[in-house]
């Protein structure tokens, strides 16, 4: 029996070339949508509250944690959020703020830290923007929105 020689100083170049190609050989459904297998939450949000123009920004991130800014107040929160919609179409989303700068959102109130909020979220079909409700009442008559999808989670917020 043959006693098979390798040189091991080309196997490491050549491991990497291989790893490369099959990288780059992968298809392409998964580089063109990076959202594809997570939630159409995770990402960077903003709307302007239609009274006065302010603008408040949503910040989920896939760990379960969120950054929200509201006019001057500054919040962090944890949050949860269905993985499917309901009868309705309506993700429920139920976050807590763990830190506050205290100071007043868009609408002169400020959320104080371990306050809960429940809301409701319809998403347009392709997932660019959504609307927030009290309630997954099909009437959307307690519904703010759209908040649109301005940065998803691949790209940085630079």
């Amino acid at each position: 029996m043959r006693c098979l020689q390798v040189n091991t100083k080309h196997v490491l170049p050549t491991l990497l070339f291989a790893g490369g190609v099959l990288f780059t050989s992968l298809p392409a459904s998964t580089a063109e949508d990076p959202r594809s297998l997570k939630h159409p939450l995770i990402g960077y949000w903003e709307s302007r509250v239609p009274e006065n123009g302010c603008l408040e920004s949503y910040w989920f991130k896939e760990d379960g944690s969120a950054v929200f800014t509201s006019g001057d107040e500054q919040l962090e929160a944890h949050y949860e959020v269905t993985p499917q919609p309901d009868a309705h179409g309506f993700f429920k989303l139920n976050h807590r703020v763990t830190l506050s700068n205290k100071a007043l959102d868009c609408t002169k109130q400020s959320s104080e830290i371990n306050s809960e909020q429940t809301s409701f979220l319809l998403f347009k079909p392709d997932g660019s923007s959504f609307i927030s409700c009290d309630n997954d009442d099909p009437s959307l008559e307690n519904c703010f929105g759209p908040i649109e999808l301005k940065n998803n989670a691949s790209r940085s917020l630079r």
